[in-house]
């Protein structure tokens, strides 16, 4: 607990200003409450947390529950010490109501702890700034690594064909995506020289992951009676390539040149 009247002292406060005048503000009142709910809710959790029977706060120690041993009930907040001797006296407030009581003394140390406050902040940012900083570098860094000098394209994409097999299913094909890197090409080679091949680019981009908006490109051009989306496949009709083949080009030829 501290003395009021060292704290007015301390920030210069005129005499007119008197501990109990700080009181009688609301602004006063309203804080003093939110203090109090504030500890009550501490306590609670506390209690709750070993099961406990939770106490309510209260303003003012009871010195002869502690002396004789008895449970401490909550911090108090305030209290006013009257029988102490001649400057020693007075009001004493609680640790954290401190800076409340010399705020309200001393615009100028009020305005000192905004200052303060902001600085705080403006470090912490400053700091939380460089760490994020310092964390993209670390990633640039890795990016080298994870993709070999020379090898950022070095991607195969390729649209396949599949006839279906049962007579009423004739006018149906379905496609199949891949995308695979060079050494890992080698088993679709068959595929890459027969006319199954339907449609292939290769020397795409590691960033190029063209599956999600080759479906889209289907999803937007034909009806929804005309295409299946099962995974890596699209189950559509023949006559509907020639327009689908279209699109899919347009797609890769203008990612190109943005890459």
């Amino acid at each position: 607990m501290y003395q009021m009247q060292s704290i007015l002292t301390a920030c210069f406060a005129p005499d007119t200003k008197l501990p109990k005048d700080w009181f009688r503000n609301q602004s006063t009142i309203e804080l003093l409450s939110e203090a109090q709910r504030d500890i009550l809710f501490s306590e609670n959790s506390e209690e709750q947390r070993v099961g406990k029977k939770p106490q309510s706060p209260k303003l003012y120690e009871n010195s002869e529950e502690q002396r004789v041993g008895k449970k401490p009930q909550s911090p108090k907040l305030y209290e006013n010490r009257e029988k102490l001797p001649n400057g020693l006296r007075g009001y004493y407030v609680h640790r954290l109501l401190v800076n409340a009581v010399a705020m309200w003394a001393s615009p100028r140390y009020a305005w000192n702890i905004y200052r303060l406050l902001d600085e705080i902040h403006r470090q912490e940012r400053e700091e939380l700034e460089n760490k994020l900083e310092a964390k993209d570098k670390s990633i640039q860094k890795r990016i080298p690594r994870s993709v070999p000098k020379g090898k950022e394209k070095n991607y195969k994409y390729m649209i396949y064909t599949e006839e279906l097999e049962k007579e009423e299913d004739k006018d149906m094909v379905m496609l199949h995506l891949v995308r695979r890197n060079n050494k890992s090409f080698y088993d679709l080679a068959k595929i890459y020289k027969s006319d199954r091949n339907w449609f292939y680019r290769e020397n795409l981009p590691i960033s190029m992951t063209p599956n999600e908006d080759v479906k889209q490109i289907v999803q937007d051009t034909l009806p929804q009676t005309h295409y299946d989306i099962k995974g890596c496949t699209i189950l559509t009709f023949k006559e509907d390539l020639s327009l689908l083949k279209e699109k899919i080009t347009e797609y890769f030829d203008n990612f190109k040149q943005v890459g």
